[in-house]
């Protein structure tokens, strides 16, 4: 039989206040001094009465047990002559939180006791993941009323929108009267997604990042962080896709177990926990988690792994279609170049074929002229240079 009592402290009102986990079993201290014609009855004080276990004539008396705690309740009966008149508390739910009253009776008079019951499901585990690159936390199963943050590592320099987180986070209470979680925000590739949920001084964290293998076949390792307190004894667990074991270890007696069909691509777990991959495929893209068990926390890390042939292709595939416009550029360039050449080379022959021309037909023309219009054309200066400059001008207005 497994007892459990998670906490007992003395209120300042006198009360004992009892910490108990949910569907377990919890111990309501209570003692008296020893005496004789014991009578023992326990009661809730918002269920007065009926009561929740009633002992006198030195047996339990039931008959008028309140139903809700029927087959649920027990007193330590050899512990009774001894003043102890603790009661057992089976399968604890949610509406057994409140104030309970001890009272004990004996030949040496009336005792009373209160004690207050604090329920708590505490978060085992959060479940983080990724689709169309939106992240989804959740935590099912949590009392009392859970809330949950995300952070980035590092720290993003852009403070959330409540609103936005608000709309983001909706929380419902299940048939048991218990809270379930859930949250969605984008992923940010460029940082460790952290979604972190509370309840009461409880906390269990989940994180996910993205790691890309250069191509099949290359080597990986991948991380487990961790606080370094927690390194000194704990379990691990590392998983893929969250279902399928890939191994377990055990910090305490150093061994570790490997399933069959991952031996080939398990090389070794490091000190911190971290999972050395090789001889990796395209089946091995997805989630590997790693779960860290300590005796006072739990800690899971998601690698999201996904090979980069794909990006690698494309890249490709781009530098081979940038360095084929650039080639088929200069190749344009060159044949405009090439032309606009060749225009003006026929352009400058042509120029001088005219001049030449010219300058014949002046030759003949001056040897038919008269002697005394030779001479009058040779003493007029201006006249000769007007003569030249008209000879020179471009009549297409071709000037290049």
């Amino acid at each position: 039989m497994v007892i459990l009592l998670l906490h007992v402290r003395l209120t300042d009102g006198g009360d004992f206040q009892v910490t108990c986990g949910f569907s377990e079993e919890c111990v309501l201290p209570c003692s008296f001094q020893p005496g004789r014609e014991e009578i023992i009855h326990w009661v809730k004080q918002e269920h007065l009465p009926p009561y929740l276990h009633s002992n006198y004539y030195s047996t339990d008396q039931l008959e008028h047990q309140d139903q809700q705690y029927k087959q649920r309740t027990a007193l330590f009966n050899n512990q009774i002559p001894k003043g102890n008149a603790s009661l057992l508390l089976r399968n604890i739910t949610v509406q057994d939180q409140g104030r309970y009253k001890c009272y004990t009776s004996t030949n040496k008079g009336i005792q009373e006791s209160f004690i207050n019951i604090i329920v708590e499901a505490p978060v085992r585990l959060v479940d983080i993941q990724i689709s169309n690159d939106i992240i989804t936390c959740s935590s099912t199963g949590i009392y009392p009323k859970p809330k949950l943050t995300w952070s980035t590592d590092p720290p993003s320099d852009l403070s959330p929108d409540p609103q936005t987180s608000q709309n983001s986070t909706s929380t419902k209470v299940n048939s048991q009267g218990l809270y379930d979680i859930i949250s969605t925000k984008p992923f940010n590739r460029n940082q460790t997604n952290i979604c972190t949920v509370t309840s009461g001084t409880r906390e269990k964290t989940a994180t996910l990042k993205q790691q890309i293998y250069s191509s099949p076949g290359s080597e990986v390792s991948i991380p487990c962080s961790v606080p370094l307190s927690d390194l000194l004894t704990f379990n691990l667990t590392w998983r893929f896709n969250q279902s399928v074991n890939i191994l377990t270890y055990n910090m305490d007696t150093h061994q570790m177990r490997v399933e069959d069909h991952w031996k080939e691509q398990v090389q070794d777990v490091s000190e911190s926990g971290s999972l050395q991959l090789h001889g990796l495929t395209s089946e091995h893209q997805g989630i590997y988690s790693c779960e860290l068990s300590t005796t006072r926390d739990t800690h899971l890390v998601l690698t999201y792994l996904i090979s980069d042939e794909k990006t690698t292709g494309n890249i490709n595939e781009t530098s081979a279609g940038t360095i084929a416009a650039i080639v088929i550029g200069v190749i344009v360039a060159a044949v405009i170049v090439a032309v606009a050449v060749a225009v003006c080379i026929h352009k400058r022959k042509k120029r001088r074929t005219n001049k030449e021309s010219d300058k014949s037909d002046n030759g003949t023309k001056e040897g038919n002229l008269p002697k005394d219009e030779k001479s009058q054309t040779a003493s007029n200066p201006d006249e000769e240079h007007e003569l030249v400059n008209g000879q020179n001008e471009d009549p297409s207005g071709d000037a290049e």
